[in-house]
């Protein structure tokens, strides 16, 4: 009964960050910026729901980059400790779509310092320090084919309880022994179509 409710309180929650995430795309895209702090504080939070963030991640159309960069930059120097790695490796992603190899770097620094196994940014670092350009950060899956994709696994939440203070590589909720999500070793994580 409790995991019962849990799981419907992970779906709610997750249900928020989606629309969170995709307001706040909209509106950088549109030439706005965020409303208030709170806006950006909850987006923090819902980020460490992977689901949420795999959908932002998959949301990175290289065609906006420059607004995505405003967007993450703005989130990633409100971010409280705890609620840095998510956004500063979508911020990463972004920076590297840009060619601006140097400011991805540095994001992924702040990203590793606070979650040195956050697997997003240990992924991109390995394919940014090999060389690979620019180009390679292609979306091959859309939001509605990642929101799919979790939907058919595991009732569609295998990450985290987005707030509940643990990291992305220690969710009890998986028995399966997957120690870094995004690694390539799940169908849904890494929508750039990048694999270690």
């Amino acid at each position: 009964m409790r995991s019962g409710r849990a799981g419907a309180a992970r779906k709610a929650v997750a249900a928020e960050g989606l629309a969170a995430v995709a307001d706040m795309i909209a509106a950088y895209r549109a030439g706005r910026r965020f409303k208030t702090l709170y806006q950006v504080a909850w987006l923090t939070v819902a980020l460490k729901d992977l689901r949420v963030r795999d959908d932002a991640w998959a949301r990175m159309d290289p065609r906006h980059h420059q607004a995505h960069q405003r967007m993450w930059t703005d989130v990633v120097r409100r971010a409280q400790p705890g609620h840095v790695a998510a956004p500063a490796s979508l911020l990463a992603f972004t920076a590297w779509q840009a060619g601006n190899g140097a400011l991805a770097n540095m994001v992924l620094d702040r990203a590793l310092a606070e979650d040195p196994g956050y697997s997003m940014a240990l992924l991109l670092r390995q394919v940014i320090s090999a060389g690979a350009p620019p180009s390679m950060a292609r979306l091959p899956m859309t939001p509605e084919e990642v929101a799919a994709c979790y939907d058919r696994t595991q009732d569609g939440l295998d990450g985290e309880d987005p707030g509940d203070g643990t990291d992305e590589n220690e969710d009890e909720d998986e028995p399966d022994g997957d120690e870094h999500p995004g690694d390539g070793d799940h169908p849904c994580r890494g929508p750039a179509g990048m694999t270690t």
